[in-house]
């Protein structure tokens, strides 16, 4: 038990201020038709137009409210188009969608594929026969070769919503957000080269409505936070650039991540594929091919990088290329260190084709981390009103709010003169500040003075804040750090203007320059949903 050593009267308590999300907007979620599971990153769009979203790894999404009288297409690979009307669907809640998977193509005779020269019809049938005379790993040589041609060699830009956050026990923690336009010179440049890919901010900030922690923040220092077998090397810059540097589809010629590291030449060899299933997306039959790591390798590289002991993690991925032009859509990679079945970080891109080209559709990466905390969790001080008969116990948890399925009266416990008080009630004065109603087994009144202070003792136990940090415990806070990019809208022949602030790829976002936006209504927020009530709605 814990001894109280000075009593304070209880004198004022603290208000947080709370923002509410903006209602502006329609909310959905696209999920399967058979098996109910939410459908990460199936693309939205206007129809008749460029303009869209990409749902996020909840299959969620927001569209202005401005667009309820629109149609929008939503797309996912393996699974048939649908429209749907906004002016039909409910304009407060979570409107859930459905998508049919795709088992074969519709146009079971003819699709249609353009190219630099003309468009071509091609039977479905013959070219799936085709790929099966090819091994997976010829089919893999073949799209990586081909990447220079099926992406685009001019320059263009792609807008759209960008996010980093830390999830720790399934909740948001530090989400930033923005609307990032990134302006790409071509194929034939380099990421890493100032004059081959740039950035501009249009909006950048810190949502309040979540979870604010700073001390989860801090830079990787490989002691008090760090990446367990792994470390992101500091060249590597601020989190936009790590996200695209994990890009090894447009950085296939340089060196990335473990164990990717140059997809042209290191990725074939250093990985076993197999061919498995063939699905559909608009007509067009994608093969997906599954990978392990074959054997280890160590490299200089620009992104993650693993420890040495390369040979016992486990690698896990899969590419979906199109059997009509080789094009990559998709690439998935996923380390998981030794005897453990969380990732140790996770990569997962898709591109998506417009006109006659491929480009990003949209880039998520995230990498697990743990942080000595410095700060434990603890009561700041003790307070006595003899005229309530009730405790005031103020937290010093000024950095998360406190777990309320926590706040029970079996975890506060009071003695006085050797003997318990029975706790009969909790209130929540303010954040931190919680008022428990004792009172004697016998009925008698409690009187607590200066003379008999040292009689009373307490004890606070299994406390905890929405971290999952419990209270006087130094535990080591492990989660994730994501970073994502969703593009909303693919500008093709489009150069940066020199009018416009470039974002400095090795300094953190929030120190660069915004820019005027002049059509910021054609592009939006796609914050987490956050509310439970839309997420317990039933269809």
């Amino acid at each position: 038990m814990r001894k109280l050593i000075l009593l304070i009267l209880l004198s004022n308590c603290f208000n947080p201020i709370i923002l509410s999300q903006n209602t502006e907007q329609l909310l959905a979620k696209v999920i399967d038709a058979e098996t109910l599971e939410p459908l990460s990153y199936a693309t939205v769009r206007i129809k008749n137009s460029d303009q869209g979203i990409v749902t996020d790894y909840n299959g969620e999404f927001r569209i202005p409210i401005h667009y309820k009288d629109a149609i929008i297409l939503i797309t996912s690979i393996g699974y048939e188009a649908k429209e749907v009307s906004l002016n039909k669907i409910n304009l407060d809640g979570l409107n859930i969608i459905k998508l049919k998977t795709q088992i074969e193509a519709l146009d079971p005779v003819f699709i249609s594929v353009k190219n630099k020269v003309k468009s071509t019809e091609v039977n479905p049938e013959e070219i799936v026969k085709k790929s099966r005379e090819l091994s997976a790993k010829e089919i893999v040589l073949k799209a990586i070769g081909k990447i220079p041609n099926n992406l685009s060699d001019k320059a263009h830009s792609y807008i759209g919503y960008y996010r980093d956050y830390q999830l720790i026990n399934n909740k948001f923690i530090n989400l930033n957000e923005g609307i990032i336009e990134t302006f790409d010179e071509g194929i034939s440049t380099s990421f890493l080269e100032d004059n081959g890919v740039s950035s501009v901010i249009y909006s950048f900030g810190q949502n309040k409505n979540f979870t604010i922690d700073p001390s989860l923040t801090k830079a990787y220092d490989g002691v008090t936070k760090y990446i367990k077998h792994s470390q992101i090397l500091p060249r590597g810059g601020n989190d936009y650039t790590i996200l695209n540097i994990h890009n090894p589809i447009r950085n296939h010629n340089i060196n990335t991540f473990s164990y990717v590291y140059r997809m042209d030449k290191d990725f074939p060899e250093l990985h076993q594929f197999r061919k498995d299933k063939i699905i559909f997306l608009n007509n067009e039959p994608l093969i997906i091919i599954k990978f392990k790591k074959a054997k280890p390798h160590d490299n200089s590289l620009y992104g993650l990088k693993t420890g040495r002991n390369d040979n016992i993690d486990y690698v896990q991925g899969s590419l979906y290329i199109s059997i009509v032009d080789y094009a990559i859509h998709r690439f998935n990679y996923k380390v998981h260190p030794p005897k453990s079945k969380k990732p140790l970080y996770n990569v997962s891109l898709e591109y998506a084709r417009q006109n006659n080209k491929m480009y990003l559709n949209y880039i998520t990466f995230n990498n697990s981390f743990e942080i000595g905390a410095k700060y434990v969790l603890k009561e700041e001080k003790v307070e006595f009103d003899k005229a309530e008969q009730a405790f005031y116990i103020t937290f010093n948890n000024t950095k998360a709010n406190l777990d309320m399925r926590t706040i029970i009266l079996k975890n506060f416990r009071f003695k006085f003169k050797g003997k318990s008080l029975k706790t009969t009630n909790i209130d929540k004065e303010s954040g931190r500040v919680f008022k428990i109603k004792v009172e004697s087994y016998d009925g008698s009144l409690i009187d607590i003075n200066t003379e008999n202070i040292k009689e009373l003792s307490y004890k606070l136990k299994r406390i905890k804040d929405v971290i999952g940090r419990e209270i006087y415990q130094h535990e080591t806070v492990k989660g994730n750090q994501f970073r994502e990019f969703f593009v909303q809208r693919v500008n093709e022949n489009k150069s940066l203007s020199d009018s416009l602030n470039i974002m400095a790829k090795n300094r953190p976002i929030k120190e660069s320059v915004l820019n005027d936006f002049l059509e910021k209504n054609q592009y939006w927020i796609n914050t987490p949903l956050m509310d439970k009530m839309y997420r317990n709605k039933k269809d």
